[in-house]
């Protein structure tokens, strides 16, 4: 048992553990002791998210001062889950000799080879890699062999897509081997562990610088024609007018829907009056 440091987390984040045995050594005691000792050095990886909400400024202007917007992009983890799920594996493996018939024991390793996303599921496909320790009737030879399950299965993941980014760990739940003859008989319980998330960029405004003003176009009114795409929020930034106005003097019932083609009368704040 050991404790990892992460400075602000919390029960109610998501954690991420991996793991890798690094280095082994047994040892056998003394012959009164019947004991070995075992000494394990184990790498750990593990990372934590958290579900934050976060106020950000997109966009901004003023109608009354000219002001320059500088932006950066961040980037975000969204839409991100954490899918658990049961694989029973029932298999068919063949041994090479008949003279060792008892099983001592089964290192099981599965191994994902290829993961394919169709939208809201995820198809794994891979080995389960078998290493089988036997011995002869009496007990007096080992030997080692090796034998692989390919293995194929679904797993559903509202939201997924082709963009999204995969992590699964599959690890064994429980097994079983029954050896008949040259036949062994595999049924293998593994737990599917899949990290899903997208990466979004948000474009946020990084500074604002106020320049000088100018008088290029010093007329108080425009007429424009709404192009696909726009909302007034675009139209008012772009002649420096505001939505309420916009809405007010066109007569707007619904400021969030408005028609291509349409024809809008903007008024224009006045920001020459100095000059």
């Amino acid at each position: 048992m050991g404790f990892i440091d992460l400075v602000g987390v919390s029960e109610d984040d998501l954690c991420d553990v991996k793991y890798k045995l690094k280095n082994a050594t047994a040892k056998p005691n003394t012959a009164d002791s019947h004991s070995i000792n075992v000494e394990i050095e184990v790498e750990m990886f593990c990372r934590v998210f958290g579900s934050r909400e976060i106020n950000a400024i997109q966009d901004m202007y003023s109608p009354s001062k000219n002001l320059k917007i500088n932006q950066k992009s961040i980037s975000t983890m969204v839409n991100m889950k954490n899918t658990v799920n049961t694989v029973n594996i029932r298999e068919k493996v063949k041994l090479e000799e008949a003279d060792y018939d008892k099983i001592c024991d089964v290192f099981v390793e599965p191994v994902v080879n290829e993961i394919n996303i169709v939208t809201d599921a995820t198809k794994y496909s891979g080995d389960i890699n078998l290493r089988f320790i036997l011995s002869n009737n009496d007990g007096t030879e080992f030997k080692s062999q090796n034998a692989s399950i390919p293995f194929t299965f679904n797993q559903e993941i509202e939201g997924i897509s082709l963009s999204s980014n995969i992590d699964v760990e599959l690890s064994r739940i429980s097994s079983e081997f029954t050896k008949d003859n040259m036949e062994v008989s595999a049924k293998i319980d593994l737990e599917a562990r899949t990290n899903s998330y997208n990466v979004e960029n948000i474009g946020v405004i990084d500074s604002i610088e106020e320049l000088e003003e100018s008088c290029d176009n010093p007329y108080s009114m425009v007429i424009y024609f709404v192009k696909p795409g726009d909302t007034l929020w675009k139209i008012a930034k772009k002649y420096r007018s505001t939505i309420e106005d916009i809405v007010r003097i066109n007569n707007i019932e619904n400021p969030n829907k408005i028609n291509p083609g349409m024809q809008l009368f903007i008024p224009r704040c006045s920001v020459c009056k100095s000059a």
